[in-house]
């Protein structure tokens, strides 16, 4: 049902007449006349009743009145509430699990967002990162979030060198907790596991000890003189990046490392 049919009902009924429902709808009076008919016709009742410049409601009229009202009063409430929300903020809600936090600001940099919203980055174990409703999620965990309303972006694999001490064998052994199973690497017992690679490569400078790091930082530890890369196969860790539907967030390709 057409609502400005409603409006002139209501406006009708107060004023009690159509020359004055006119004015104040900023209509002529044969628009109002015409728009209770339709209104009439599309109910099959008469609303008014006429007798000269007496107007009345008759009993369907009556009965209309505070559906007309609760109807319009909705109307008035959901307008006012959608201007409220687009006056605020948007938030955009980035959840990346434990250890990836190294490759948040690339994340950012390839995420293009109004400069109202409002980015919250926060770091999350992946059962929570996977069931909470973040916009964003970044994760090394192959499993889907618990929404459906997600689609997920190709994005980046990280690959793993294995370093060890220059000219000496290594007397401990480090890892990352989110690479999964990787090859040992010594005979050396595991000393230090962790989920950031930048500690895990701090506790290698300190250690003298042997471990997998992303290749970037495999390559800035062995600049040091003290380090090399060892003949071992690389690891490749695919690196899941799930986007939720509509969210106020777009995507721009960025050089991968």
């Amino acid at each position: 049902m057409d609502t400005e049919l409603l409006k002139t009902f209501l406006e009708v009924q107060k004023t009690r007449h159509f020359g004055k429902a006119a004015d104040h709808l900023y209509l002529t009076q044969s628009a109002v006349s015409f728009r209770i008919r339709q209104l009439e016709q599309s109910l099959g009742v008469a609303l008014f009743s006429r007798h000269r410049n007496n107007i009345q409601l008759t009993e369907a009229g009556e009965l209309l009145l505070p559906h007309a009202e609760a109807v319009i009063s909705a109307l008035q409430a959901a307008r006012t509430q959608l201007q409220q929300q687009s006056s605020l903020p948007q938030r955009l809600t980035v959840a990346v699990e434990p250890g990836l936090q190294f490759l948040a600001a690339e994340l950012l940099e390839a995420l293009v967002v109004n400069v109202e919203t409002a980015v919250h980055l926060q770091v999350s174990d992946t059962v929570a990162a996977l069931n909470r409703q973040a916009d964003v999620i970044l994760t090394a965990c192959s499993d889907k979030p618990a929404d459906s309303g997600y689609q997920t972006k190709p994005w980046r694999t990280v690959t793993l060198v294995a370093v060890s001490p220059v000219n000496a064998q290594a007397q401990a052994e480090g890892r990352l907790d989110w690479a999964g199973k990787l090859p040992q690497l010594s005979k050396a017992p595991l000393a230090f596991c962790c989920s950031d690679p930048r500690l895990l490569r701090q506790w290698l400078a300190r250690s003298n000890g042997t471990a997998f790091l992303p290749l970037m930082m495999s390559q800035e530890l062995c600049q040091s003189g003290h380090y090399q890369t060892l003949p071992l196969p690389e690891q490749q860790i695919n690196i899941q990046l799930w986007l939720r539907e509509h969210a106020p967030v777009h995507w721009q390709d960025v050089p991968v490392w």
